[in-house]
């Protein structure tokens, strides 16, 4: 769990600081430099939304596990 919560930390620096320098390679009128910018963000955010999922469901799967024992005992 500490290394998908230090990924999604890094992910989402790797968001802003593409967002940033898309902002700076657009005002200095380099093109192609926000084009690999753009490409860059899109990939940060791809990686991001696959580990936002991968976490929801392992906290589901914990969460039924965790379910399902607790009705084992009580029976």
């Amino acid at each position: 769990m500490k290394k998908n919560i230090a990924l999604n930390v890094f992910y989402t620096l790797g968001i802003v600081v593409s967002v940033v320098g898309i902002k700076w390679a657009y005002q200095a009128h380099n093109i192609p430099v926000v084009g690999v910018l753009i490409a860059t963000a899109l990939f940060f955010l791809y990686l991001k939304i696959n580990i936002v999922k991968d976490v929801r469901s392992s906290i589901k799967d914990k969460e039924s596990s965790i379910n399902a024992a607790a009705k084992d005992e009580t029976i």
